[in-house]
């Protein structure tokens, strides 16, 4: 329950099931014409989801009662129905009349489509106790196209949705079915007299609760009201009106909420001022300072220390003493309670955070690791802290003692209520109305903003080359509304489709502008803040409604020097919790490649990932076949001579010792049979070359052992191919 948009959005939310995430055709995700007007066109995720999480337009319902239609066979018969079992019909002239998937009779077209007007005008007014939800299917007969007749559905799960029936005037419910064979006007002056049967209620109705929330849709590019949904759902806003009685594990909350000044009527109807999801901003479009590219905004620092965007995080943290009994939980009696023992002295330090009943101060102030609740093991006697576990600063709100009424049993679960205090911060995610969303880039001191000729200073700067390519018209037209809006102190209509090309929204909204004193279209000559001297251009200057999401760079920022490392390739483990680091990948690889940064590549993928030391044998180049000997011992456990190819330091290459014994011993053999000695091939399946300055030390006198830096993922490979039997020579020159 982030903030009340989404809530409500979860109810009326229809997902169309795994099976079709799958599929790679595109037909199950689109919006068919027997689904408009009962599912939103714009409410649905851009990713992957888009066209299978769909969620119900504001006045479609979804029938959850059986309907009473027992008396409607025997009312259709008495207007010239004729009985299903009938052996007279002529099914080739008659038309099936079914209800709810089981035949009721048969009747010629004509009287078929009498049937189906009279009852129409029977549920619209009540008539004959046809209930108003019935759904009445008539398919005309037609050359390939559906099967003709009469359907009637009563039963449950079904979307109805009311619209307003031509011939009496009055409310009638639709169904997806019929609706195929309607003509539905969207406007009564679109009415065509003889061919519309029906004109919708309003022109916002086919859209969902939270897509009528964003002000002048009808200006926008479509892409951007399917963001604003998103976006409107993640804003950090005002989930409940009971904050202090919640037990959620995690709440954000605007401390700064406001009523727009420009909302749509619907705005009221749902309540939506119980539950602010943002604040007004004078919003100046300027290119100021370079720090506003790319969609990045600047925040008046004076309006950032007033408040503008404040925001608190709320989080649990629960103390079961249960959860800590360990081997004697199944005993009768609690050995462990809450409380300060004898132990903790009085000038203990952790007394200013733990009260004597061994709870939390409430509004105290904790920091990361220190002591938030305390209790006496009775076994023996010593006091134990709970730890705050959060990562930053925080005080507590509430505190919460958790057990039964009648008071006889000792305490042994609470419930902690911690306050997080979030002012913006550079990084921070805002975003307007119209899916134009932006971070802070910088906190901009007041003296250096521009102003206008009345003093007036922006609370937030944002970029001109936001407008262009999104086309988010709605949010112009808004900078206007607003800023008449609170010069005429009127909470300003921002429906969408309530304009037209004759009476246009400019015009209405820069009529009060002049009327106010100001620009007709919203510009304003604006000065330097720097030098005080008057910009070149006029700068478009108005308020809009803007939100904080909670996407935090506090909750987001991962950085690592040293951490723990994955125990088979020694490189550092993934995850912001696990304090891991970010994975240098082939595509940042080749951008250092492109760049020839070649030392950086070395320092990010081999220094500071996963750097090892390998001894390296110069005459077979194995990385993987290191022998050690204890050299004051004056033998190896071979019971070789230790001169024979030994480092100093008593290292030496097995395959090489081995291949001389070998060599030794066929020379012996070759010199028993009379045959002269030759000399054995040295064989390599890959053949790597290693750079000097990887080398970090020489060969010693004598002998062909090297150490080299390597990657230690490197050796690990090696071991692997040699399991394969592929060897790898490195070449040491």
């Amino acid at each position: 329950k982030l903030n009340w948009h989404r809530y409500i959005s979860h109810f009326r939310c229809i997902h169309r099931g795994a099976f079709f995430a799958e599929l790679k055709t595109t037909t199950v995700r689109k919006l068919l014409p027997e689904s408009w007007g009962f599912l939103c066109p714009v409410h649905t995720p851009d990713g992957s989801p888009c066209g299978l999480l769909n969620h119900l337009t504001r006045s479609c319902r979804i029938i959850t009662a059986p309907l009473a239609v027992a008396h409607i066979p025997a009312l259709l018969y008495s207007r010239g129905l004729t009985q299903p079992f009938n052996a007279s019909t002529d099914g080739r002239a008659n038309l099936c009349v079914q209800l709810d998937g089981r035949i009721i009779g048969w009747a010629r077209p004509s009287i078929a489509k009498q049937l189906a007007d009279d009852l129409r005008v029977w549920k619209t007014e009540g008539a004959h106790n046809v209930p108003l939800d019935l759904e009445i299917g008539w398919v005309p007969p037609s050359e390939g196209g559906q099967y003709p007749g009469l359907f009637l559905f009563s039963n449950r799960a079904r979307m109805m949705r009311p619209v307003k029936y031509v011939a009496n005037g009055k409310v009638d419910s639709i169904g997806p079915f019929e609706q195929v064979y309607m003509d539905i006007a969207v406007k009564p002056e679109e009415v065509e007299k003889g061919v519309s049967t029906h004109v919708e209620l309003s022109t916002t109705n086919f859209l969902s609760i939270l897509a009528n929330m964003t002000p002048f849709s009808d200006f926008n590019q479509s892409p951007r009201n399917i963001y604003q949904c998103q976006m409107g759902k993640q804003s950090m806003g005002t989930p409940a009106s009971a904050l202090r009685h919640r037990t959620d594990n995690k709440l954000y909350r605007l401390q700064t909420g406001q009523t727009p000044i420009v909302r749509p009527v619907l705005h009221n109807d749902y309540a939506m001022d119980s539950y602010p999801n943002g604040t007004n901003a004078v919003v100046a479009v300027i290119s100021y300072t370079g720090y506003d590219m790319e969609d990045a905004m600047i925040l008046n620092k004076s309006a950032h220390e007033r408040g503008f965007g404040y925001g608190t995080v709320y989080k649990s943290q629960i103390v079961d003493l249960t959860d800590l009994h360990g081997a004697v939980k199944s005993t009768s009696q609690t050995p462990l309670y809450f409380g300060l023992g004898r132990d903790v002295r009085r000038d203990d330090a952790r007394r200013e955070l733990v009260d004597p009943d061994g709870l939390p101060l409430v509004h105290g102030r904790y920091a990361p690791g220190d002591p938030i609740a305390a209790y006496v093991d009775d076994t023996s006697g010593r006091t134990k802290f709970v730890k705050y576990k959060g990562d930053e600063v925080a005080y507590v709100d509430c505190c919460r003692l958790i057990g039964g009424d009648a008071g006889d049993t000792e305490l042994q679960k609470i419930h902690i209520m911690l306050r997080i205090p979030r002012a913006p911060v550079i990084g921070d995610k805002f975003s307007s109305r119209h899916g134009q969303k932006g971070v802070c880039s910088q906190k901009w001191p007041a003296i250096d903003m521009p102003f206008s000729e009345s003093g007036i200073q922006p609370d937030v700067i944002i970029n001109p080359h936001a407008f262009p390519s999104r086309m988010t018209i709605g949010m112009l037209v808004e900078s206007m509304a607003g800023k008449a809006g609170a010069m005429h102190g009127i909470a300003q209509d921002a429906t969408p489709f309530e304009f037209s090309e004759d009476d246009t929204a400019v015009e209405y909204f820069g009529e009060q502008l002049q009327a106010a004193g100001f620009n007709f279209y919203g510009n304003e000559p604006m000065y330097s803040g720097i030098t005080g001297q008057e910009f070149a251009a006029d700068i478009y200057f108005g308020v809009v409604y803007y939100q904080r999401l909670r996407h935090m760079v506090n909750d987001k920022f991962q950085v690592r020097t040293t951490g723990p490392v994955d125990k088979l390739t020694r490189q550092p483990v993934k995850g912001r919790k696990r304090a891991g680091g970010i994975r240098f990948g082939e595509m940042e690889r080749d951008a250092l490649i492109a760049h020839g940064t070649s030392f950086l590549l070395q320092d990010r993928l081999m220094n500071c990932s996963d750097y090892s030391t390998a001894w390296v044998c110069r005459t077979c180049g194995s990385i993987i076949s290191l022998g050690y000997e204890d050299v004051s011992l004056g033998q190896d456990v071979d019971g070789a001579s230790t001169s024979m190819l030994a480092n100093p330091a008593g290292v030496y290459c097995r395959v090489c010792r081995g291949r001389a014994l070998d060599k030794e011993a066929h020379e012996r053999q070759q010199l028993a049979n009379g045959q002269r000695p030759d000399a054995a091939p040295r064989r390599s399946d890959v053949s790597l070359s290693v750079p000097r300055q990887n080398m970090l030390s020489s060969a010693a006198k004598g002998t062909d052992m090297d150490v080299v830096a390597l990657p230690y993922v490197f050796r690990y490979l090696c071991a692997e191919l040699a399991c394969m039997g592929i060897a790898v020579s490195l070449q040491v020159q």
